[in-house]
């Protein structure tokens, strides 16, 4: 063997080597993706009953926690009718459950206004809203993205925002998520997950 042809195959071997590190590395972080996540912080704002709410309300059980609005034309109602599908699916499981819904637009959606659309669709979904800042600065701590559109008129405008489903822990951390259109079976896997350790 030449010493051109012993170099190449150094070079194809640490190639390989590197390659399968990075292979390894990645498969960890797939495997627990949430490990090292610090995210959210605490809060002292007000549920859709107008009683004081803070991050405490998401310890001692696992939490599915969405940041939308009650004027939300679509993705927000379409979200509470499958988080309570998901937590019928889980059956008793699910009874360990529970889910939380933040406004994203605490300047329309004050507890009057979340109750009624809220309870509406499930009994099992906290409204959480407050003074805007306050609510602005919890959704800012769990790195949530929303943008108020243009008016277009009498008050009307939409608001883009994260349309994800963070899936908490029983000590209140990220564990998981949920995206939008999630198949069903999939996303009550990712909740049994996160039930079961």
């Amino acid at each position: 063997m030449t010493r051109i042809q012993m170099l190449f195959l150094a070079g194809v071997a640490a190639i390989v080597m590197v390659a399968g590190l990075a292979a390894g590395n990645w498969w960890v972080n797939r495997s627990q993706p949430w490990q090292q996540a610090v995210i959210g912080a605490p809060f002292e704002l007000v549920d859709h009953d107008g009683g004081a709410i803070t991050e405490a309300a998401f310890d001692g059980q696992v939490s599915l926690l969405f940041f939308g609005f009650t004027h939300c034309p679509e993705i927000c109602p379409t979200t509470v009718y499958e988080m309570e599908n998901w937590l019928r699916a889980l059956g008793e499981e699910g009874e360990e459950v529970e889910g939380f819904f933040v406004s994203v637009d605490p300047e329309r959606d004050t507890p009057e206004a979340m109750k009624p659309y809220l309870e509406g669709q499930s009994d099992r979904i906290t409204g959480i809203t407050g003074e805007p800042e306050d609510v602005w600065d919890m959704a800012r701590s769990w790195s949530i993205y929303w943008a108020k559109g243009e008016d277009l008129g009498g008050g009307n405008y939409n608001v883009d925002h994260t349309s994800t489903v963070y899936v908490l822990d029983r000590d209140g951390n990220l564990a998981g998520t949920i995206g939008y259109g999630e198949d069903e079976g999939r996303a009550v896997e990712t909740i049994r997950r996160v039930l079961r350790g």
